[in-house]
């Protein structure tokens, strides 16, 4: 299991359209069956701070995740809601808790 945290900030007034957005592209991502989770968190006591949690089976599904075609088109669809690039962070569960 890989998991994966996509931090974003999002442009003053988006946050609406970024949750529409990610709530439209969600069905596709999860349609992948190495995707287990892609699930947006709003960071507490901030309007555009976001955190998508997601989990793949293994590294191939992630890098299947990467260059599928849903992913290249909700980057399209988000480039102009975003304030930069968002910030990921790969992890790898450790000890008992790994699957």
């Amino acid at each position: 299991m890989i998991n994966v945290t996509a931090a974003v900030t999002v442009r003053e007034g988006r946050a609406a359209d970024f949750e529409a957005a990610v709530a439209a592209a969600r069905p596709g991502m999860l349609a992948d069956p190495g995707c287990t989770r892609w699930d947006l968190q709003r960071v507490s006591r901030s309007e555009v701070d976001y955190v998508l949690l997601e989990e793949y089976v293994d590294g191939d599904a992630l890098r299947r995740h990467g260059q599928s075609a849903e992913f290249v088109a909700f980057g399209e669809v988000l480039k102009d809601m975003i304030a930069g690039p968002p910030v990921l962070s790969v992890l790898k569960p450790v000890g008992e808790q790994s699957r």
